[in-house]
């Protein structure tokens, strides 16, 4: 085989490796007790996409530390609903088609 082949080959398994480390969900774990509401700096909800298969909610805490949530808990679901209630034609608020975040 010449190096041309070879070269290509290689870059080529390079680059699916790269792309294969951010093939995965950001969450391992969630938790379901509650986050005091005056802890909560920002909210991310990431949906269902080809990297993960279930929706991911992370709430950035004013400490700066990060948690998964789970999104099935009934206290995070009024949580979401009131803040989009209310943020609705807020500037903080963006929403994209990969994710939507809520800034507090």
């Amino acid at each position: 085989m010449t190096t041309k082949p070879l070269l290509l080959l290689a870059a080529l398994t390079f680059c699916f490796c790269i792309t294969s480390l951010h093939a995965r969900c950001t969450c391992i774990q969630t938790l379901s007790t509650p986050v005091p509401f005056r802890a909560i700096k920002k909210i991310e909800v990431i949906p269902i996409s080809g990297h993960c298969r279930r929706t991911e909610i992370i709430i950035t805490r004013r400490n700066g530390s990060r948690v998964c949530i789970n999104p099935n808990v009934q206290w995070v679901n009024d949580l979401l609903r009131s803040f989009r209630n209310t943020n609705v034609n807020s500037s903080s608020t963006t929403v994209s088609t990969t994710a939507s975040t809520i800034h507090f």
